[in-house]
């Protein structure tokens, strides 16, 4: 019984084996998918199985149906790559159509022109400074030219530039370079000081007369003296200014966020031109209580003008500490030479103040100083930050100094006594000191 079972297994067996239906049936779905037909689209031909290789080379196997044709292939001409591989191999972080993060600026992603205004508040320091009047019967200071009182003299100003950018591309981190130009000024200020009754002037008149009598009469025991100051200040820059690969704060790189390294370095050199001016006026009346053009009236004015030329320096260091938000310092210093020109006069409703002695005698105390030229420096910091409102605007603020040395102002050239020397008074003194300082606020636009 046994062996007959086992004889019958063994035909069935024989019989499956010698079945078609051991081999894949093409033509209905299998339970493993078979590897896709050759296909010139692909370029991938199919390589013969094991199973075709059973028949041999020119023989079909049961799933065969026709001899294997093995498409040409066209010589392969290397990877395709995509435009943002190829960017990022040729070192960009971003491709010239990205527009957010870009550390250029806009979209596309380099600017070529750029304008900013900024609004200013800012004061001028008064290192130097004498007392002019006193107390009549006490001998106590009444009026002082110093710093105390017109060294917070505030003013409003406003600053404007444009430049045109050049040299890079989005491979080199945009336009790194720039020309512009840059003007930014303060209104003239204006303070005053007073003091009434019994008031003596601490600067001696007695070498002048005025309306008739001696120059020293009004500003002795008088009821009202006062003091008024004032300045104005001008500057006009034309530059070359260039940032660093990574960005930095001049140019075209004042718009657009922050991306690659957080730091930048830039610079500036150029031409740059400066005007300067300041006055002081010590007005005395007898009796009243106000200067209001009587002819007993008495006033001193001093005034000196500034006009620069000159070559100027600088570098710039920024940091983006955001993506939107990039903190930044700028330094410049230049060399100049100075135009100097000053005034001072003796004067009131009557006419000038007469000089009473010396070779000048008998002529009006106006002495005007010709133009005499000095050599002069000036420093400048800007310390500030700029938000990245969009690509194309920025908001830019900060705080600024900027320093004058080899300057003639009015303050070292008083003259406290000795009226009748014309020579010494036209001489001019040119080695006074200006600072200004205050803040800023503004825009940048880019595109």
């Amino acid at each position: 019984m046994k062996v007959n079972c086992a004889r019958c297994a063994s035909l069935i067996l024989l019989a499956a084996l010698t079945s078609q239906a051991w081999c894949q049936d093409t033509s209905s779905p299998g339970l493993f998918p078979m590897p896709p037909l050759p296909s010139v689209q692909y370029g991938y031909p199919v390589a013969r199985t094991n199973a075709d290789l059973v028949w041999g080379p020119n023989e079909l196997s049961p799933v065969q149906t026709s001899p294997i044709q093995t498409p040409m292939q066209a010589p392969s001409k290397g990877p395709i790559l995509s435009p943002e591989y190829t960017d990022a191999m040729k070192g960009g972080y971003d491709s010239c159509t990205s527009s957010v993060g870009s550390p250029c600026g806009g979209s596309p992603c380099c600017s070529n022109h750029y304008i900013y205004a900024n609004a200013l508040l800012m004061s001028a320091l008064k290192p130097n400074g004498i007392v002019t009047s006193i107390d009549s019967n006490t001998g106590g200071q009444r009026l002082n030219f110093c710093n105390q009182e017109f060294g917070n003299l505030w003013s409003g100003g406003f600053e404007i530039g444009t430049g045109w950018c050049f040299g890079g591309g989005c491979g080199s981190c945009c336009n790194t370079n720039a020309l512009e130009v840059v003007y930014w000024g303060i209104f003239p200020a204006t303070a005053t000081v007073q003091a009434t009754g019994n008031v003596d002037s601490a600067l001696d008149f007695s070498d002048l007369s005025y309306n008739g009598a001696n120059a020293q009469i009004p500003f002795t025991n008088s009821n009202f003296q006062q003091i008024s100051y004032g300045y104005s200040f001008n500057s006009l820059e034309a530059n070359l200014v260039g940032n660093s690969w990574s960005g930095g704060p001049f140019g075209c790189g004042m718009c657009g966020g922050c991306n690659g390294s957080p730091w930048g370095f830039g610079y500036t050199a150029g031409f740059r031109y400066i005007n300067f001016h300041d006055n002081f006026l010590f007005s005395a009346s007898p009796a009243g209580t106000a200067i209001v053009g009587d002819p007993t009236e008495l006033n001193y004015s001093a005034a000196t003008t500034n006009n620069l030329f000159g070559f100027q320096l600088g570098a710039g260091l920024s940091y983006c500490v955001t993506n939107r938000f990039t903190a930044y310092c700028i330094g410049k210093c230049g060399i100049y030479d100075n135009s100097v020109t000053a005034l001072q006069r003796v004067y009131g409703t009557a006419g000038n103040a007469v000089i009473l002695n010396g070779p000048n005698a008998g002529q009006d105390f106006v002495v005007r100083t010709a133009a005499r030229d000095t050599l002069a420096v000036s420093g400048q910091f800007d310390l500030g930050g700029r938000w990245a409102i969009t690509n194309n605007w920025s908001a830019n603020f900060g705080y600024r100094v900027l320093g004058l040395a080899g300057v003639a102002t009015s303050d070292v050239n008083l003259q406290q006594s000795q009226f009748h020397d014309v020579a010494g008074i036209a001489s001019v003194n040119r080695n006074g000191t200006f600072l200004l300082h205050g803040l800023f606020a503004g825009a940048t636009y880019c595109w």
